[in-house]
């Protein structure tokens, strides 16, 4: 029996957010408290843990590869089987894929087998002509190179691997980051049975070796420490437990905890210049709370009522930035905060129900300029607009639209049916947003356009009134991920990538300009089982 994992433990919000019913929770009412508190724990012993398959009860709000997913229940218990199984694994999964060198993103092969041995981490490579920079040390950031598009060179897929070929049901999206060789490691989730973590390393062109997690792994967020050749993860449970935990040498040692019951997410975690760790985040009632590892923790809350994807950057002073949508009145707004300064309106939603929360914050040039990727709500409350935004003063910020998507060119089947054997035929975009890029004075939006043309054939019941409904008769899907830059108009916006269907991903940016993505791809348009996917993007 295959149990998917999901979260009653998370209460329904009055306001839903998901792509399809509700997705992961968020709090609903109208008070906003920017006030500040600060208390202070000591650290966990830490723990030094072989790497082992995990059996957990788990509660987490489930999305599969970002697209929302409904599901009833569970408490279970894990088994560990052979490859290709809907259990965790509990020897090491090495994945083969192709590696593409041109503008198209399709994957020509996929093997995946087991193996029990372990393996080192991956040193920098030249790859069927794409250069590998030597190091992503600290001292190599800020990116200084031209990022592509703009005025630099045009943007296209440099990678494209699969990370994971199982088709699981998983949480949100994976988190990435960059060793000291700019070579990308991954830390995702499967979400069936219970949950299991697992780190991906990549070993060369197409190969990925991936291990499971001492630690039971929902959701969760890296951070690199590539002077020391070590990987930070801060990983939640799904039964609102948050830990800290270090890899080195190839072992998992648990660091410390949070106090309390919290969520984390992908881009909440960040390490400074002296080595603390900051964590952005919100505890089991949505209040954002910035949180301070440095042996013992340290916490101020930010603001309450908060959508659970908040994001997270430090400026060169190692100053603490961060966003979320929150509700105030009613209705959503995307706040910034600077604590324990005041919080600022970047952009009100234009709706009470939000569906595509996901968002991106970065710092740009010497003054640290806050730059937000967000999709609004366009008047109708149906369609969205790619929004980004940066700060212009106190309270002050301007925004520009990227894209937007066209009600009057779309064709949909938003009305019933009328009786059964009726036929419709659809066709339309919807677009996503995806990361923020960062160099030392340019920005990148990525985001990404889904198009979805077919015929719908309509079937009626008698329940115990008549009522008729749509079926799907035949669909076809394709996709482009753009790279968008400040100022630039729709039709300069340039197609790094194809065939990418998810409505999230986590990006690092290495020393050389080139983008790492890591996001779960729902190649099969079905909203559940997705694999892990890697993309790398940059000039030709």
């Amino acid at each position: 029996m295959i149990v998917r994992s999901t979260s009653p433990s998370l209460s329904v919000p009055l306001l839903c957010v998901a792509l399809a019913g509700c997705g992961d929770a968020v709090a609903t009412t109208d008070t906003l408290d920017p006030g500040t508190s600060t208390s202070s724990t000591t650290a966990e012993p830490t723990t030094a843990v072989t790497p082992t398959t995990s059996t957990t009860t788990g509660e987490e709000t489930t999305d599969s590869g970002g697209m929302s997913a409904s599901e009833s229940t569970t408490t279970t218990t894990s088994t560990t089987t052979g490859p290709d199984t809907d259990t965790a694994v509990s020897a090491t999964e090495t994945t083969s894929t192709s590696t593409t060198d041109t503008s198209t993103s399709s994957t020509t092969s996929t093997s995946t087998t087991d193996t029990s041995t372990s393996t080192t981490d991956s040193t920098s490579t030249t790859t069927g002509g794409v250069e590998v920079p030597e190091t992503c040390l600290s001292a190599d950031f800020p990116v200084k190179v031209p990022l592509c598009g703009d005025g630099g060179p045009a943007c296209t897929t440099l990678r494209d691997e699969v990370v994971s070929a199982n088709m699981m049901f998983r949480n949100d999206m994976p988190a990435i980051a960059l060793d000291g060789d700019c070579e990308p490691v991954v830390l995702y989730s499967e979400a069936v049975n219970g949950y299991h973590g697992f780190y991906g390393e990549r070993l060369g062109p197409g190969m990925w070796v991936a291990t499971p997690t001492p630690m039971v792994v929902a959701t969760g967020s890296l951070a690199s420490d590539p002077d020391n050749d070590a990987v930070f993860a801060m990983v939640d449970d799904g039964a609102f437990g948050t830990s800290l935990w270090r890899r080195f040498d190839g072992q998992w040692a648990q660091e410390g905890a949070l106090v309390g019951m919290n969520h984390v997410r992908a881009h909440q975690l960040a390490r400074d210049g002296v080595g603390a760790l900051h964590v952005g985040h919100v505890n089991s009632d949505f209040a954002v709370q910035h949180e301070v590892f440095d042996g013992a923790w340290s916490k101020e809350q930010v603001i309450t009522d908060a959508e659970i994807h908040v994001r997270l950057a430090l400026d060169a002073a190692d100053a603490p930035r961060l966003t979320s949508w929150a509700t105030v009145d009613a209705t959503w707004k995307l706040h910034y905060f600077a604590p324990p300064g005041v919080t600022e309106v970047v952009a009100p939603l234009g709706s009470n129900v939000i569906e595509r929360q996901h968002h991106d914050l970065a710092l740009v040039g010497a003054e640290a300029t806050p730059w937000v990727l967000l999709a609004r709500k366009q008047a109708d409350q149906i369609h969205h607009d790619i929004i980004l935004a940066h700060r212009t003063g106190p309270a002050t910020w301007a925004l520009e639209t990227l894209a937007a998507e066209n009600a009057p060119a779309d064709k949909t089947c938003d009305d019933p049916p009328p009786q059964a054997g009726v036929t419709c035929d659809f066709d339309y975009q919807t677009y996503y947003p995806l990361a923020l890029a960062a160099g030392q004075d340019e920005v990148r939006a990525l985001y990404v356009a889904i198009r979805r043309q077919g015929t719908l054939v309509s079937a009626c019941e008698q329940n115990p009134l008549p009522f008729c409904y749509w079926n799907t008769q035949v669909e076809e899907r394709s996709s482009e991920l753009r790279v968008a830059w400040p100022g630039s108009q729709p039709d300069e916006h340039q197609v790094a990538a194809v065939d990418v269907f998810t409505d999230r991903a986590a990006a690092r940016l290495d020393t050389a300009g080139q983008i790492h993505l890591a996001f779960y791809d729902d190649p099969a348009g079905v909203g559940l089982d997705p694999l892990v996917r890697y993309v790398m993007i940059g000039g030709e």
